[in-house]
């Protein structure tokens, strides 16, 4: 993270000089902690080794974008600047950059990556997911979900934004309605794996249907 704190250097040329031999001066350093002897590293270790840099060059970038983003006063004045820069080949269209920055925003010191796959990440810090981002991250964090399943659980979340109070009152209307097979069925999927995902749930039912056949 030494590089963000480096890119905030004033633009006069005696800070950018002491910025330069401070980076330099630190290089040597930074080079060990990502450069290890591979050889030395199991396979697991490679793969985890793989994913920690991947996630971290995602974040990187979105950061020094958001620094560059904050020193104009337009996306339009950002959005020139980044076209005579050699970095809006690496940073793709508007809307990977936007994506990196959104990343970027959420993922800060306070929120870690600890188990969330680079992808999963850029779901949960989407703008469009904002109000139950924090949730869904406090969920998923340290867990290695797949994608899918994050995707579901920030589906089951969203759900419960809108129009959810009607929707119960609804149905607790309509339980005297339903035979004693489908409440059970409802307090399965409700109370019983209630916090679980939709897929996690899905899974369950029908390994329990594999069991009763396995009985016959």
């Amino acid at each position: 993270m030494a590089i963000i704190k480096h890119s905030k250097a004033k633009k006069k040329d005696t800070n950018l000089v002491t910025t330069e031999n401070n980076f330099l001066s630190k290089a040597e350093d930074y080079q060990v902690d990502i450069d290890p002897d591979l050889k030395e590293l199991s396979l697991d270790d490679l793969a985890v080794r793989y994913e920690e840099i991947d996630r971290q060059s995602h974040l990187l970038k979105g950061k020094i974008l958001l620094e560059a983003r904050s020193r104009f006063e337009s996306d339009k004045e950002f959005g020139r600047w980044i076209a005579t820069q050699t970095l809006c080949l690496g940073s793709g269209t508007q809307k990977t950059r936007n994506r990196l920055m959104h990343l970027a925003d959420f993922f800060t010191n306070d929120r870690d990556m600890q188990g969330i796959s680079i992808t999963a990440a850029y779901e949960i810090s989407s703008p469009s997911n904002s109000e139950i981002a924090e949730k869904v991250y406090k969920e998923v964090r340290e867990k290695n979900l797949s994608v899918k399943e994050v995707k579901e659980l920030i589906a089951d979340n969203s759900g419960n934004k809108i129009g959810t109070d009607k929707k119960v009152d609804t149905k607790k209307e309509s339980m005297n309605d339903l035979c004693v097979e489908d409440k059970l069925a409802i307090k399965i999927v409700d109370k019983i794996m209630k916090g679980k995902t939709t897929g996690f749930k899905r899974d369950v039912l029908q390994k329990a249907l594999k069991y009763l056949n396995n009985k016959k």
